[in-house]
């Protein structure tokens, strides 16, 4: 009983939420609402246009190699001095070149098609 309540629960919640919210919520458009509010500028184009692939590629390498760059960081402060530790800190550095060789190979990496 208590695995079901704790599945429905949270889905019963946001149920509850949601028809509280539209009946509840003021539904009074206008042209002032609907206006750029951001950065004060009209839109230049749809925001549904295709975007290239290559710039989610970049993006996901940035923060895969961020990722790492932070563990590498963490794992060198805490393994100061030992042989094991470097070890350690070689093979996921090897992992990590085996990584962009890899990126690199495939062309996620070419910016000019």
């Amino acid at each position: 009983m208590f695995v079901v309540g704790l599945a429905f629960g949270p889905v019963a919640f946001l149920a509850v939420m949601l028809a509280v919210n539209a009946l509840l919520a003021p539904k009074r458009p206008s042209e002032l609402k609907s206006s750029a509010y951001e950065c004060g500028m009209v839109q230049a184009a749809s925001p549904w246009r295709a975007v290239n692939v290559r710039f989610s590629t970049v993006a996901l390498l940035f923060v895969l190699f961020d990722a790492e760059t932070v563990l590498l960081f963490a794992v060198a402060s805490r393994v100061r001095g030992s042989l094991a530790g470097a070890l350690e800190v070689a093979a996921f550095s090897g992992f990590l070149a085996l990584g962009l060789f890899y990126a690199w190979r495939k062309g996620a990496l070419k910016w000019q098609a």
